[in-house]
């Protein structure tokens, strides 16, 4: 029989499906419509905190739905890390605000099963926002975005652009004139990228010091 999750587990998942968690996966979903429209997604993966946040999740193509649970993921399967994917299957990763307790090796997998040249979307709260106020007593351990960074170029995916999401105080329209990095959240778009292979290196020319006899 499963354990039971705690209750700090049981608080984290719940703020996800509170009010001011709810106004911000509309501005995700707004945001990542134009992108992943404009990219080959097949096949893809999506990984929410909640069901709630997969409702709108219509990508075309074959894909895999999955959500945190106690144990790991579920969704369209059950698993845990290491993901159940072949290395490089997949052409499209969203993750929708990992954890710090997983970033590292959910990342280091993602990078293991994106294709050359695949693409990950990857939002997280911002815990340099004011908007903190919002989930910070939920039992919420949040990295920072330089240190989610750091965490994707580490695991060998290159970053294209950093957008930042989201209210500063509460869970309404974001601010026109807010500071950007002090909205409630930001989302990274990196791609898998190979390194070219090195060309032929040249031989080196000798240079002939003599004198030519005449």
């Amino acid at each position: 029989m499963p354990a039971a999750p705690s209750p700090r587990q049981a608080s984290v998942a719940s703020w996800f499906d509170t009010e001011p968690a709810q106004a911000l996966r509309e501005l995700e979903r707004k945001a990542l419509e134009p992108v992943l429209a404009s990219h080959p997604l097949n096949p893809w993966l999506w990984i929410a905190p909640t069901p709630a946040w997969l409702e709108d999740a219509a990508l075309p193509g074959q894909g895999v739905r999955l959500h945190r649970s106690a144990g790991g993921y579920t969704g369209d399967v059950t698993c845990s890390l290491p993901l159940p994917f072949q290395t490089e299957s997949l052409n499209a990763i969203v993750l929708q605000h990992v954890t710090a307790r997983d970033a590292e090796q959910l990342i280091a997998e993602c990078e293991r099963v994106l294709m050359p040249g695949g693409r990950l979307w990857l939002s997280t709260l911002n815990p340099f926002s004011p908007f903190r106020s919002q989930w910070r007593r939920h039992g919420l351990l949040v990295r920072t975005p330089q240190r989610l960074r750091h965490t994707l170029e580490r695991a060998g995916l290159a970053c294209d652009d950093l957008a930042w999401l989201g209210p500063m105080w509460h869970s309404r329209a974001p601010e026109r004139g807010s500071i950007a990095a002090l909205r409630a959240a930001c989302l990274f778009t990196a791609e898998k990228r190979t390194l070219a292979l090195p060309g032929p290196t040249p031989l080196p020319v000798r240079r002939w010091h003599g004198t030519v006899a005449t």
